[in-house]
């Protein structure tokens, strides 16, 4: 079967290419011929400073999707050339990340990622779609995505906030299914396989926003425990920090897998710290605390969660202090990765 899908595929960010990379090497190894529509959003205004610090991370992103995602369709600027050339597929998917987040998508069109230029006819799924927030935030937009919604043939979204919004604002039925990260057993293909001599002592900080409070914190509990602490992507020097910048992807999941304690604001940095059984703590931005909450709590970890700086120091204590029951994880992931599959392989029969 011919398989398109839309999603956040060209962002210059770690989560975004790899959870596209994710779900392409899932529908691939299910048997399908798979392609990206490329309707790259437009982006952010940005300082020409901004732009010129970020022009190496781009760089290896470009590299990562020429390797491993060299599936795009032609580029498409609008919505009417969309319409007008739309690539011809069985099946059309949207998803994952927040790819129904209209303070994100609003860059373009946010009715594109609900398939407003799809014809009459085709079929059409979600895949752990997000609306990014636990409610929904466009009114205006409510007739217009009720009635693409109609359309679906199926649809699955990433938090059960989401399948909330879908029965009471949108009046449809949806599931909960696992971010496409977790679909995977192995990411060897992307890092190499596994070497023990290559653990650290790292204290590893990967933050969106600046925090000086926080950022004392994480430098004081590193000193005291005799770790090096090693921001990651950060453009700011922070006292007591090493700054890890300009990594390939490659180098980004390594530096997660070897670090002895993560850090993070990114759900996807949580994910994979995860699925390399590392000690982490996870402190979502806020607002955001659902997708990180919901997950941990599907897999029994919820202490690995912190949305009070007073309380961070005792939760990193208390991480660092105990070991996860990753075997009972385990076994935990592989429920929901076998839901997640038979959707997947329900919908694109």
């Amino acid at each position: 079967m011919k398989v398109s899908i839309l999603t956040f595929s060209k962002e210059t960010n770690f989560g975004a290419n790899l959870q596209c990379y994710a779900l392409c090497k899932t529908l691939q190894d299910i048997g399908h011929e798979v392609s990206i529509i490329d309707a790259e959003l437009p982006q952010p205004p940005k300082s020409w400073y901004s732009h010129l610090l970020r022009l190496p991370e781009k760089f290896w992103l470009v590299r990562f999707r020429r390797k491993y995602l060299n599936i795009f369709t032609r580029t498409y600027k609008t919505v009417d050339d969309l319409r007008a050339n739309c690539p011809g597929s069985d099946l059309y998917i949207v998803g994952s990340d927040q790819v129904w987040n209209t303070r994100i998508t609003s860059r373009s069109n946010p009715l594109i990622y609900f398939f407003s230029f799809l014809p009459e006819g085709a079929r059409r799924i979600s895949y752990a779609a997000s609306f990014g927030y636990a409610e929904w935030q466009n009114p205006e937009l409510t007739d217009e995505v009720k009635m693409l919604l109609g359309k679906f043939e199926a649809i699955s979204v990433r938090e059960e906030t989401a399948v909330n919004i879908c029965r009471d604002v949108f009046g449809v039925e949806a599931v909960k299914v696992a971010d496409p990260t977790l679909l995977l057993t192995s990411y060897d293909e992307l890092c190499g396989d596994y070497d023990q001599h290559r653990e650290t002592n790292e204290l590893l900080y990967f933050p969106f926003v600046r925090d000086d409070e926080e950022q004392a914190i994480l430098a004081d509990f590193a000193k005291d425990h005799g770790m090096k602490a090693v921001t990651m992507m950060s453009f700011h020097g922070y006292p007591g920090f090493v700054r890890r910048m300009f990594v390939s992807v490659k180098d980004w999941l390594n530096s997660i897998r070897y670090a002895r304690i993560v850090v993070s604001q990114s759900f996807h940095c949580m994910v994979f710290c995860i699925l390399f059984h590392k000690h982490f703590v996870a402190i979502p931005l806020k607002g955001k605390q659902t997708r990180q909450r919901n997950l941990l709590k599907q897999l029994g970890l919820e202490d690995h969660i912190c949305e009070d700086k007073t309380q961070l120091r005792e939760t990193l204590e208390k991480v660092l202090s105990k070991n996860a029951d990753f075997q009972e994880v385990e076994k935990k992931i592989e429920k929901i990765r076998k839901q997640a599959r038979d959707f997947l392989c329900e919908h694109t029969k």
